[in-house]
């Protein structure tokens, strides 16, 4: 059964097929995808995503969640684990929010909640996220929630035509 998550706003539940104009809503905005290795622009394209996040939960190599407001049930993001390794109990941390609701706590109350469902029911015990060097919003939002930065992997992607920095945060189970 899947597991929903609930905070003080938010409803975390499984995406759904329904909800594949918001992907495309998200990953196909500017602010959402610049630092992101996807974009999408259309429904055909938005279902390599929708399909990602289906095999991903057959194959148990990660979980995704639609980011809903718990009073209207309007998804405003998603967010979950990738690159699961259960042999070595972590797993990779990814998210967006749509922009009209940046800067209003929804991503931290959502990374918490993820990250207690980790710790607490999943068997991880060390949380990765990896973020473009650029992106200060999603470093600092991590650092907030008790991320450390553990180190940048210089010039390591090529994107853009540039080569970028990524960050590798990471939280372990006892550092709640």
């Amino acid at each position: 059964m899947f597991p929903e998550l609930y905070t003080e706003r938010l409803l975390l539940r499984r995406i759904l097929p329904s909800d594949a104009p918001t992907v495309l809503k998200g990953y196909s905005d500017p602010a959402v995808y610049q630092f992101m290795s996807v974009q999408y622009h259309n429904p055909t394209d938005v279902q390599t995503q929708m399909d990602w996040y289906e095999t991903m939960l057959t194959a148990e190599t990660g979980i995704w969640w639609g980011i809903c407001k718990k009073d209207t049930g309007e998804m405003i993001g998603n967010g979950g684990f990738h690159n699961w390794e259960k042999k070595h109990r972590c797993a990779e941390l990814g998210y967006w929010i749509l922009p009209p609701f940046h800067r209003r706590g929804y991503a931290s109350e959502a990374i918490q909640a993820m990250v207690n469902q980790a710790f607490r029911n999943m068997n991880i015990h060390r949380v990765e996220a990896i973020v473009e060097a650029e992106n200060k919003a999603s470093s600092d939002l991590l650092i907030k929630n008790g991320f450390r930065l553990e180190g940048t992997r210089r010039e390591c992607e090529w994107v853009k035509d540039k080569f970028i920095d990524l960050q590798i945060f990471a939280k372990l189970e006892f550092e709640k």
